[in-house]
């Protein structure tokens, strides 16, 4: 649990939590040059479309795009660089001991690492906000257009517990975030609630991608072992 890994897009978990303490959701960001430019999963946000701070969160929330996620960034911070430092502190805070973010969305960087528990510290002060489960637990929306986008976007959710229809839907998930680079292979941050118990599991540098089926079977264990 105290294995230093790259964590991939669990990373987001942090930049979600961020965003909750120091933002309204109502608050208009104004896409900057850079988050257009970030490569991984995307909506595909332009240069100064104007979108809320609450659509960027179910983006990044529900389809784990980067560009959203920078730009929540540069929103809260002026710069990435800025957030990376506020990220780094509150994960001190938190008291993660063996956390180094690099920046907000989790794309490969040797420097980038975080353990198991240190992201399961994370999530347990994400699940305090109402916000981050009522977007974890939605299945699938869309973003309205906006001013530089005509169309509505349609988001799903990719964490694979809450959809009734999959072979891993667990009817007991709060919030789960998955990620995957190819250095930093498989992860999967996700918590589960029943009755008054509450528990979260962390994963990092899964090979094989069995993180669904994992997690449902270490709940049901805790959950009749806690």
């Amino acid at each position: 649990q105290d294995t230093k890994y790259p964590p991939a897009s669990t990373t987001k978990i942090m930049t979600v939590l961020l965003t909750l303490e120091k933002c309204k959701l109502d608050e208009i960001v104004k896409v900057g040059a850079l988050p257009p430019t970030v490569d991984g999963s995307k909506i595909y946000i332009d240069k100064d479309e104007e979108l809320s701070v609450e659509q960027l969160l179910y983006a990044v929330i529900m389809a784990s795009a980067n560009d959203c996620a920078t730009a929540l960034a540069e929103h809260i911070s002026g710069s990435v660089d800025n957030f990376v430092k506020l990220m780094n502190d509150r994960a001190k805070e938190l008291g993660c001991t063996d956390t180094t973010f690099k920046n907000p969305h989790g794309l490969y960087d040797p420097e980038h690492r975080t353990t198991a528990h240190d992201l399961a510290l994370i999530e347990k002060e994400l699940l305090k906000h109402d916000e981050y489960i009522k977007i974890s637990k939605t299945k699938a929306t869309f973003i309205p257009p906006t001013n530089k986008y005509p169309e509505q976007r349609p988001l799903w959710n990719g964490n694979r517990l809450i959809h009734e229809y999959e072979q891993y839907y667990y009817e007991y998930a709060l919030a789960g975030k998955t990620g995957y680079t190819e250095e930093s292979k498989h992860s999967y941050v996700a918590s589960a609630q029943k009755n008054e118990d509450t528990f979260v599991v962390s994963m990092l540098y899964d090979t094989v991608k069995t993180y669904f089926s994992d997690s449902k079977n270490l709940f049901e264990w805790a959950f009749n072992n806690f």
